[in-house]
């Protein structure tokens, strides 16, 4: 991966939310890289789509394949070039990709299928696919079972039951004004959509991608909470098979460092994205 010499540089950054989540989910995340990069020479340009199944349309396509066309699609419609073009970017423009969750597994697969896309790629908390075909299955079956009490007990039962989860509820170390407002987002957000989301995008039926990471081209920076342990064991596993990969672990948080931890996770994706762009 090649530095740029323009010291004028242009940064598109796509950020990709995880399971309940929005757009809105990076706004810290982006005011904390902004204040660090004060004075830099660069441009940022912020993208975040609401994905399927957490948007207005109470039709879209939750599939893998839904999801990853409706990503396709949104760069494309970003750099106004045709669809599947991804060799006529502006000169000098850097795309680059931060996701979380649910988010970075539509991420990983765009970066598998696009193995050079992407200048830089910011995995948080992210599961590449789970290997083992019982565990595949026992996740289909409990996301199936929960698709259908989010169908039957409605959006405020499962957000009480969702925010209590170990990996979630840590989030409440995210500031008072900003999690009220998160919480308010994801009262608007449609069953339905929920629903068909864990069905057809759920990790038990997302594709193991752990033998194509070696073919991504990008450098990969994993960022994980210290408190994940699980997620932390899987980046380590992540970074030996791709030969570009940094892991940064931030103390005192859990499974979402960009929400729990804004400043210290965005010293390390600029850390990170100074190493390879600037």
């Amino acid at each position: 991966m090649k530095k740029t010499s323009d010291k004028n540089l242009i940064f598109n950054l796509y950020s990709l939310h995880g399971f309940t989540g929005s757009g809105s989910d990076f706004n810290l995340l982006e005011t904390s890289i902004q204040s660090i990069l004060d004075g830099v020479s660069v441009k940022l340009n912020w993208f975040g789509p609401n994905l399927p199944g957490h948007d207005s349309l109470s039709d879209s396509d939750c599939s893998v394949k839904g999801q990853y066309d409706f990503l396709d699609r949104y760069i494309q419609a970003q750099a106004h070039h045709k669809h599947n073009d991804y060799s006529n970017f502006p000169q000098g423009h850097k795309n680059i990709l931060i996701a979380y969750s649910m988010g970075s597994r539509l991420g990983l697969l765009h970066a598998t299928q696009q193995t050079s896309f992407w200048d830089a790629i910011i995995l948080i908390g992210v599961n590449p696919g789970i290997r083992s075909i019982e565990e595949r299955t026992m996740r289909r079956e409990s996301d199936k079972i929960l698709a259908e009490k989010i169908t039957n007990q409605g959006i405020s039962w499962f957000l009480d039951y969702w925010k209590t989860l170990p990996l979630i509820r840590t989030q409440l170390k995210t500031p008072d004004d900003f999690y009220r407002a998160m919480q308010k987002r994801k009262e608007t957000l449609d069953p339905k959509g929920l629903k068909n989301s864990l069905l057809y995008f759920g990790q038990g039926v997302f594709p193991d991608l752990w033998d194509l990471i070696p073919n991504i081209q990008s450098p990969i920076l994993l960022i994980n909470g210290k408190l994940d342990d699980k997620y932390c064991e899987i980046s380590r596993q992540f970074s030996e098979i791709h030969p570009n990969s940094d892991c940064e672990v931030i103390k005192d948080c859990g499974h979402a460092p960009h929400i729990e931890s804004p400043l210290a996770t965005a010293q390390s994706i600029v850390g990170f994205l100074k190493k390879y762009l600037f």
